[in-house]
């Protein structure tokens, strides 16, 4: 299940980041509520910032503005693909697999492949771009009324750290 997790930034800040309790994509365990925690920050990085979000666009061929329904199918895989196949091309180390892991804590590279955990920098890319243009879409994200309630409730919840971890 989707929760926040907070940390100090390096001004000494608190932040809210989201994670997911298990993996999103080709051979992800795919639960609602990560699903749509995925599907919620692609819509805001890709379609509520697009144009502000320093040039990564949606997927090619996709006019929709994705949807936040929990149901893992051909577009969210789409959408983490093309995620992936951007940051490398933008000098990031991420592994192209498909999936989105939860993240072990920001910031960190993954144990085993040494690479970048990409959920960790969709959520970079989301709240740095919000905070440019001075819009709380991502910060407000557990209580925006456009979100699913599942997603909102789950949300709300804080910890540390996601299951596949404990």
């Amino acid at each position: 299940m989707a929760f926040s997790t907070t940390l100090i930034g390096t001004s000494g800040k608190l932040h809210t980041t989201y994670n997911t309790d298990w993996s999103v994509g080709r051979i992800g365990s795919n639960t609602r509520e990560d699903v749509m925690l995925v599907q919620a920050l692609f819509k805001i990085f890709y379609y509520e910032l697009l144009g502000f979000n320093h040039d990564f666009d949606p997927p090619p061929n996709w006019n929709e503005v994705i949807v936040v329904d929990g149901y893992y199918g051909p577009v969210t895989q789409k959408h983490i693909t093309h995620f992936q196949e951007q940051a490398i091309a933008r000098g990031r180390k991420v592994l192209p697999d498909g999936i989105f892991d939860p993240f072990r804590e920001p910031g960190a590279s993954s144990t085993i492949s040494k690479t970048r955990y990409a959920l960790d920098l969709l959520n970079n890319g989301c709240a740095n771009s919000c905070e440019e243009q001075n819009i709380d879409n991502y910060t407000n994200l557990p209580n925006r009324e456009d979100m699913p309630a599942l997603l909102r409730s789950a949300l709300k919840r804080v910890k540390k750290k996601a299951s596949k971890y404990s």
